[in-house]
């Protein structure tokens, strides 16, 4: 970030070990980064690069010791993820950093409604709030979900691809977070569906002046959404 911007996020020397049957293996060696507060910033390399466990760690959602082990500062705010206790962990999960992840179709619950799961979220965050479906209609509908009066009912299967991942994104703004991590939210949506996400994100980030950390291996979508980019290769950061 520029000299003087305010920092949202500052990963310093993360470190992330594997224990496996062969023996331990290191799968991100020591990258560091920061995102400002507005800002949006892209972590882009091959597959097994790392990118994925990097931003699984930022809000401790890989396996605990000993199955892997994560060294290294995750600051959130200039607080210590690794140093907080559940309650304020899970303040911070979808609350102030929520997740899009590439399959929404595998994110869903086959199960429930689009509208009650989103609905959890919001209840889970937001206790007191009295008009929940209102508050989930009004996600579905600023994600550019059509009758999203009626889409409340729907369940997964009922949705395109392209809608399911739009309503993973409703699901992840209900709460209004800070920080928007999209993991590949488009790998699995063909061409025009891709470039219908990517303007979304764009004018919601906008919209919400929230912050963005975008992990794909995708070169062509980057200059569209991101200011900063991170390449990473077989766990560093090489540029």
């Amino acid at each position: 970030p520029e000299r003087g911007a305010v920092m949202l996020l500052d990963v310093e020397n993360l470190r992330i070990k594997f224990s496996t049957i062969r023996g331990e293996t290191e799968a991100v060696k020591g990258i560091s980064f920061g995102i400002g507060e507005d800002e949006s910033v892209a972590i882009v390399g091959e597959s097994g690069s790392g990118k994925t466990v990097t931003a699984m760690s930022l809000t401790r959602l890989l396996p605990p010791p000993p199955t892997c082990t994560v060294e290294g500062k995750i600051l959130y705010r200039g607080k210590n993820i690794a140093e907080m206790d559940n309650a304020e962990l899970r303040k911070v999960r979808g609350r102030e950093i929520a997740y899009i992840f590439q399959e929404p179709s595998t994110s869903l619950n086959p199960v429930f409604s689009i509208g009650y799961q989103i609905a959890e979220a919001v209840k889970l965050h937001f206790p007191e709030e009295k008009n929940v479906r209102e508050k989930v209609v009004e996600a579905l509908a600023e994600v550019g979900i059509r009758n999203p009066g009626l889409r409340y009912d729907s369940y997964p299967y009922e949705l395109s691809g392209g809608m399911q991942q739009r309503a993973m994104i409703a699901m992840a703004l209900a709460c209004r977070p800070r920080l928007l991590v999209a993991d590949e939210p488009t790998t699995a949506l063909d061409v025009t569906i891709q470039k219908q996400i990517i303007d979304l994100l764009k004018d919601l980030r906008k919209k919400r002046g929230m912050s963005l950390l975008l992990i794909t291996h995708n070169f062509g979508i980057i200059s569209e959404l991101c200011e900063r980019v991170v390449v990473m290769f077989r766990g560093e950061a090489v540029e």
